[in-house]
């Protein structure tokens, strides 16, 4: 069932295998006179650029596969545009959404060329974001940093401004409705307030936990912005706002990770052949260094002690929320579309 797949790979527990190739797969310096095989991989607008990065590299070392050079290409694609458009999905060989639920709901669709599972390629917790000085605020205040600060329209007297993005757009938002009904809420009673702060599916491109960011600095005077998004969204969101960092904070009950499936979706043998070489790059340890300077995790869901030193960060995986059920999970769907 496509509820168990997703919730075991919120947790995030396994990782990509590097290594040998498979296939006798070697990387040479020969030029690629058997002629190339192309691969186009759809990926996370956020985790694309350290995928094109990866396969900047790919490319130059030559890996072949049945004789054939592979080339591989990553192009930005928001989930719930590849979900929606068959045609996306036709040109793809390989897909890289933030969350594994994304391949059930394809596969719940009709698409049987989209695997029930792939291999998770980084995680990212979903986590409260808010500016620095509310975030100074808070604990000046002693405010708990808890997933019922959603529940609430103000914290210790001053108002709150709540943004999420819609489940079927971002699955921070998913993950938003579950905690809040995991913490003795209604994901009804807030979906609402947080609705209506958040990008609609035409708008945002980049599948919901970056954009509802964009909003951050914009909630009124006497409001404190609390956001709910991916600790790597804030990551990207501060290197380019630098004199007005975010702060994301992992709430006190925990959370769950976004886990980052790598899944071949080629039709043809040759293709699917030349996606898994791809694939079975994306597991190097340079591939690894590039995910985690995008702000990553490795798949297990922890940090270089360093890059978590610097970023203010805990290295460690983060505490995990009890894994949703069925029900849970079709009521925080159906909360937000009331």
């Amino acid at each position: 069932m496509r509820w168990k797949v997703w919730a075991a790979a919120l947790l995030v527990v396994t990782g990509v295998g590097g290594g040998a190739w498979a296939l006798g797969l070697l990387p040479g310096p020969s030029s690629c006179a058997g002629g190339t095989v192309r691969v186009t991989v759809a990926a996370q607008p956020e985790i694309a650029p350290a995928l094109r990065d990866v396969a900047a590299r790919f490319n130059v070392e030559e890996h072949r596969v049945g004789g054939r050079c592979v080339r591989a290409r990553v192009t930005a694609v928001a989930p719930a545009e590849f979900a929606r458009r068959p045609e996306l999905r036709r040109r793809a060989d390989a897909w890289v959404p933030e969350s594994s639920v994304w391949l059930g709901i394809v596969r719940d669709a009709g698409d049987r060329n989209v695997p029930s599972g792939g291999t998770p390629l980084a995680a990212t917790p979903v986590v409260l974001a808010m500016t620095r000085p509310v975030a100074e605020e808070f604990a000046a205040d002693h405010v708990a940093m808890s997933w019922k600060l959603l529940l609430k329209d103000e914290a210790d007297g001053v108002a709150l401004a709540r943004r999420a993005a819609d489940p079927a757009v971002g699955t921070s938002g998913m993950v938003a409705m579950l905690a809040v009904e995991q913490v003795g809420g209604k994901a009804g009673d807030v979906a609402g307030d947080l609705r209506g702060a958040a990008p609609s599916p035409v708008d945002d491109a980049s599948g919901g936990s970056a954009a509802v960011l964009a909003g951050l600095t914009t909630a009124p005077r006497l409001a404190r912005s609390l956001t709910v998004t991916t600790e790597q969204a804030a990551i990207a969101y501060n290197g380019a706002h630098r004199p007005n960092p975010v702060t994301p904070i992992v709430p006190d009950e925990g959370t769950l990770m976004l886990d980052h499936p790598y899944a071949v979706t080629a039709r043809d043998r040759r293709h699917r052949d030349a996606a898994a070489a791809f694939g079975d790059a994306l597991g190097a340890r340079s591939a690894r260094d590039a995910l985690q300077q995008a702000g990553f995790r490795a798949p297990d869901g922890t940090f270089g002690d360093a890059y978590a030193r610097d970023h203010g960060l805990s290295a460690g995986p983060p505490r995990a929320l009890r894994l949703p059920t069925p029900k849970e999970i079709d009521r925080a769907l159906s909360a937000w579309k009331r």
